[in-house]
């Protein structure tokens, strides 16, 4: 293995010089504003107050700055600035505001004077991970005005490592089928969030040793064989290796060729190009020579396996950079873009025709007709776009939130979770006003894969339990029936499992996602709701907003009293150092007390009584027991700080408030915002700004449509351009200046 470890290292090695330095000729770069008119009259204005002269808050002074960047001084402090204006952190909030095209002009300025200087100015790497989209002011990247010296959209050149999803289809397509010993070598992004974004991972060196370790033994699968009375005979699967396996005659070199070809065709879903074929061709030979027939033929296909192009998904764009730097992806890199942007696997059946015939070509219009072919293709699976919506709602999370059988034995997360993945999909399948039905419907399906099944053998049960009591009335008189199984129906606030689904819920208890009992449990605790998380997921997913990450001063503890209810315990929180984030999220999660931490409406609290508790004692004066009463829910809430004054204002409840942020154009700019992220791999930038309005567009002037909105980010510049980054410069991060 250490020959083919040396391979995979070597190519590695140029893919990853390829990205970094690759071409920059006929790359212009965009016009800047001038330090002068533009960028001191900014630092006049916003920064001076706190950073000059007389203050110099965080020893951070500007008031010297003369827009040079020779020393690294200058450049340190200008990272500073760049990191801030990134974030929005400052000017403070209790401060007037810059416009979001004025804080653009300065990242612009800044971005190219870097470049100039021979230096890349790069992002705080909260910017870089899900979430730190929102820094971007959604003012600007919805606004009609660009802000001078901002770039075309264009995503920069990559190598995006593949998904555990697509690795294990190339596993199940027939390379590793049945393989044992087969170990899942990659990671994704935990808890919350969109899990695989581009810039979010390597291989490093515990993922090259599992994948070294699964190439051995697809390999040792591909090429097993027996030898009986002195016979060949075959056990693998390709017989094209056949003539590498049996020592009686050394393999001719059209016979390592086919074999060769026919493990890149298995892995890579392509022919070798000339020149891999001729040193492939040679590595075997010198394999064979150094270790034997059949070890050096193993190791040379496992060596393919091992290439770059089978652990990432190469986005580097082809040809002659048009007057902005910007690249189109090459029509294999495209396909594949498109075939992984809804699939777990590389190009098939008619794409992958048209790519092999070289009848699929790098332009928009090849990519608008497969997008929506596939999209139309009913026995393609599509696993990407469900999967979307699992992770932008999180409501699959409630399989991994434990709770106690003895409060609910009718709970089953893993059916909860089922009924909403229905749910979506038949939202979808209509396709019309997706996101106010996904937020607002009063629809559900309940336990739909076995409803009726269930049903029929509760009935059956029952009928037995009753003509046993019948005929031995004595023995069943102090029992009553209990069926079996979890009659999950009682979750929605149903009596019995619906006959026709979806069915319509109770009036006035339910309106969307997220007020289904999955979402509900994946945002509670093991015994307890949880409205903080509530409303940190309602303003980060559907406001765009921001919640600064915990202290980790803070002991985030709510106090222990009983005999209070949940929103009295959240009280504390109104202290003036909490509340400053608290004030963000407490009135978006608070009206969802309306349902109990298994999911259920519920129009009262249970709390600790306490003088009934008290005297809950024996004759010896030890405790009987805590006694509990009910207590009326208060279930108002508020929406604010959002920006947008027409969608801010008191709700009564959770239904109330979802309508209210359904209808928000706002909100449905922000879903767009969270798809782009999704599809494209990375944040927004205010240079994606024409991308997000043009998806944002295409939704609305179809009714709602998520189609329109996927096949407009699928077609859209950002998707199909890449430029390199700036070649041999130094990388200045705000964070490490």
């Amino acid at each position: 293995m250490t020959t083919a470890f040396r391979l995979l290292a070597t190519v590695l090695g140029a893919f990853v010089v390829a990205i970094a330095v690759g071409p920059r000729s006929g790359q212009a770069a965009p016009a800047a504003p001038d330090f002068e008119k533009d960028i001191r009259p900014f630092l006049a204005q916003h920064c001076r107050k706190c950073h000059g002269e007389k203050k110099q808050a965080g020893k951070l002074a500007l008031h010297e700055l003369d827009g040079s960047l020779t020393s690294e001084k200058a450049r340190e402090t200008w990272a500073r600035v760049a990191e801030k204006l990134w974030l929005g952190e400052m000017p403070p909030e209790d401060e007037p505001r810059p416009s979001p095209h004025a804080s653009g002009r300065v990242v612009n300025w800044l971005t190219a004077e870097f470049a100039r200087a021979g230096f890349k100015l790069t992002p705080p790497p909260a910017m870089e991970l899900p979430g730190g989209g929102n820094r971007v002011s959604h003012e600007a990247l919805f606004s009609t005005n660009v802000a001078p010296g901002t770039p075309p959209p264009a995503t920069t050149a990559r190598l995006w490592r593949i998904s555990p999803q697509i690795y294990d289809e190339l596993l199940r397509d027939g390379v590793g089928k049945n393989v044992k010993g087969v170990t899942q070598p990659f990671s994704m992004l935990t808890g919350e969030g969109f899990k695989d974004f581009a810039g979010a991972f390597v291989v490093d060196e515990p993922t090259t040793g599992l994948l070294m370790r699964n190439a051995d033994a697809i390999v040792a699968a591909q090429t097993r064989f027996t030898i009986e009375g002195g016979q060949f005979k075959r056990a693998g699967f390709p017989r094209e290796f056949n003539p590498l396996l049996d020592t009686n005659a050394p393999p001719t070199e059209a016979q390592i060729r086919t074999a060769i070809a026919h493990q890149f065709k298995l892995v890579l879903r392509r022919e070798p190009t000339p020149d891999e074929l001729a040193r492939f061709t040679a590595f075997m030979r010198k394999n064979i020579a150094d270790a034997g027939q059949v070890a050096g033929a193993r190791a040379t296909l496992t060596a393919v396996l091992l290439l770059p192009e089978a652990i990432f998904r190469s986005e580097l764009g082809a040809g002659e950079p048009d007057a902005h730097g910007r690249r189109l992806l090459a029509p294999r890199e495209l396909a594949y873009a498109l075939s992984f942007a809804l699939t777990d696997a590389p190009p098939k059946g008619e794409l992958l025709a048209a790519l092999d015939k070289s009848q699929f070509t790098a332009s928009r219009e090849s990519a608008e007709r497969e997008v929506r072919r596939m999209l139309a293709d009913p026995k393609l699976a599509k696993p990407r776009i469900l999967r979307f919506f699992r992770e932008f709602f999180g409501y699959h999370h409630a399989t991994e939130v434990f709770k106690d059988d003895k409060e609910n034995k009718e709970h089953d997360a893993r059916v909860l979770v089922e009924d909403t993945d229905q749910l979506v999909l038949s939202i979808l399948a209509a396709d019309k006003d997706v996101l106010r039905e996904l937020l607002t419907t009063t629809k559900s399906f309940v336990s739909y894969r076995n409803a009726a099944e269930q049903k029929q053998k509760r009935a059956e049960a029952l009928a037995k339990f009753e003509a046993d009591k019948a005929k031995n009335p004595e023995k069943f008189k102090n029992k009553t029936f209990k069926p079996q199984g979890r009659e999950v129906f009682r979750s929605y606030g149903l009596d019995d499992f619906p006959d026709v689904q979806p069915v319509e819920l109770p009036a006035g208890q339910r309106a969307g996602i997220l007020t289904q009992p999955s979402w509900l449990v994946a945002f509670s605790m093991n015994f307890d709701n949880h409205p903080i998380t509530r409303g940190k997921w309602i303003r980060e997913r559907l406001l765009g907003g921001t919640v600064p990450d915990l202290p980790i001063t803070v002991d985030a503890q709510l106090p222990n009293a009983p005999e209070q209810t949940l929103r009295q315990r959240l009280e504390v929180t109104k202290q003036e150092y909490c509340w400053q984030c608290h004030q963000r999220m407490n009135p978006l999660g608070v009206p969802f007390e309306m349902f109990d931490h298994f999911g259920r409406f519920r129009t009262t609290e249970r709390v600790q009584d306490k003088d009934a508790t008290a005297l809950n004692i024996d004759k010896k004066g030890n405790s009987l027991g805590a006694v509990s009463k009910a207590v009326a829910l208060d279930t108002r809430g508020s929406v604010a700080l959002t920006g947008d004054p027409r969608l801010e204002g008191d709700v009564a409840d959770p239904l109330a408030l979802v309508r209210k942020l359904a209808g928000s154009e706002r909100v449905r700019q922000v879903f767009v915002r969270h798809a782009f992220r999704y599809w494209l791999g990375r944040n927004e930038t205010l240079a994606d700004a024409s991308v997000l309005q043009a998806a944002d567009r295409a939704y609305v002037q179809y009714g709602g449509s998520f189609r329109a909105l996927l096949i407009s980010l699928l077609t859209s510049d950002a998707f199909l351009y890449r430029v390199n980054p700036p070649g041999n410069a130094a990388s200045v991060s705000p964070s490490k200046p």
